[in-house]
């Protein structure tokens, strides 16, 4: 695979090139299989809720096959189950678990940088207090509506996601926290299951079994980050790509893309943030101006929708995709580098099929 810190030319070549390369991993029969067994031994299922910062990839920070956690992503990872949208994904994957016999456990996220401010949650201005009070409002808003009774099947927790070192933050409903980057890397699995029970005494067994792989994953990872000596660049805003709509689990690259669910009536004002940010890439050097900058939109399709449902997709990409453009005609200089590509993915395969639209 290329050396992805090199930026490729044109930016939207890249970006089909990831989708092909990606796509392909994940169908490859190996990872089905993967995917099938840690399904089998763990089968709680995994929402989270997270910012839009193409550097939180919790699949790869926790060490879990892609696929397993489920992601909904919003600027600042700031949501509300009254928003009809996110309303209605959250309540379907919950009742997709339920139907399943299988638990949910709902992630609330905030990011931040231990190193500088600056390479934290631009969604929240940077502000950690603000970003971390909005994710512990929304768990709350998650058990007010599923219920807090011990043992329940629906469970909400809130992580804070350090972005140097890759590390998270579990915090407790009554403020205690477990901050994985604190743990020495020789802490055994018996060990920190006994610290996610006193952090979390109210979740069933089953539901701790499956969550231990994650801060276990984790550990792991952190201490592989620590050995890497990433330099700064890595660490810093340099997004040129504005992803909206569903299905971007695959394009996941660090400080590459900006990706924004249409979760409530205000997605529009989360792509004119995101374009100011990228814009101020553009303008600090820190994205080439030779590459370009792509507007990406995407809705996600899942084969149970049949032909119908897809057509439907398409036509919400279409809609989607002019309002977005429509946010960004008051920033010349980012239209002079703006390049748009749209399209369906399919949810078994990953894959992106553009369409045409017509501007």
């Amino acid at each position: 695979m290329k050396n992805r810190n090199i930026i490729e030319k044109d930016i939207k070549e890249y970006v089909l090139n990831l989708n092909s390369e990606r796509s392909t991993e994940y169908t490859n029969p190996a990872a089905q299989l993967a995917r099938q067994l840690y399904r089998a031994k763990h089968p709680t299922e995994i929402l989270v809720q997270k910012c839009m910062d193409g550097r939180l990839n919790l699949s790869v920070f926790t060490g879990t096959p892609a696929g397993i956690l489920q992601p909904f992503r919003n600027i600042g990872g700031r949501f509300d189950l009254g928003w009809p949208f996110f309303q209605e994904v959250t309540s379907g994957g919950v009742k997709y678990a339920i139907n399943n016999g299988r638990q949910c456990v709902s992630i609330t996220s905030y990011h931040f940088s231990a190193s500088d401010t600056h390479r934290g949650c631009a969604g929240f201005g940077y502000d950690t207090d603000a970003a971390q009070a909005a994710a512990f409002s929304l768990r709350d808003q998650f058990t007010k509506v599923f219920g807090d009774s011990n043992g329940r099947p629906v469970y909400a927790l809130t992580i804070g996601i350090e972005t140097d070192g890759e590390s998270l933050i579990f915090h407790s409903l009554t403020g205690e926290t477990l901050d994985v980057s604190t743990l020495n890397p020789d802490t055994t699995s018996d060990e920190i299951e006994r610290l996610i029970t006193l952090l979390y005494p109210d979740m069933n067994s089953e539901m701790r079994a499956d969550l231990l792989p994650l801060v276990v994953g984790n550990l792991e990872h952190v201490a592989q980050v620590k050995t890497e000596h990433k330099p700064l660049i890595d660490l810093e805003h340099r997004e040129q790509i504005i992803a909206v709509g569903r299905g971007f689990d695959w394009l996941h690259e660090p400080n590459r893309a900006l990706i924004i669910g249409p979760y409530s009536h205000e997605w529009p004002a989360a792509v004119r943030t995101a374009g100011t940010i990228v814009l101020g890439n553009l303008s600090a050097g820190r994205i080439p101006e030779e590459g370009g900058v792509l507007l990406l939109v995407a809705a996600l399709w899942r084969s149970e929708e049949r032909e119908v449902g897809r057509r439907l997709k398409e036509e919400k990409v279409r809609y989607v995709a002019k309002t977005a453009l429509a946010e960004l005609q008051n920033m010349p200089e980012l239209q002079k580098h703006l390049k748009l590509l749209a399209g369906v993915v399919d949810a078994d395969t990953r894959k992106l099929h553009p369409i045409e639209i017509e501007i």
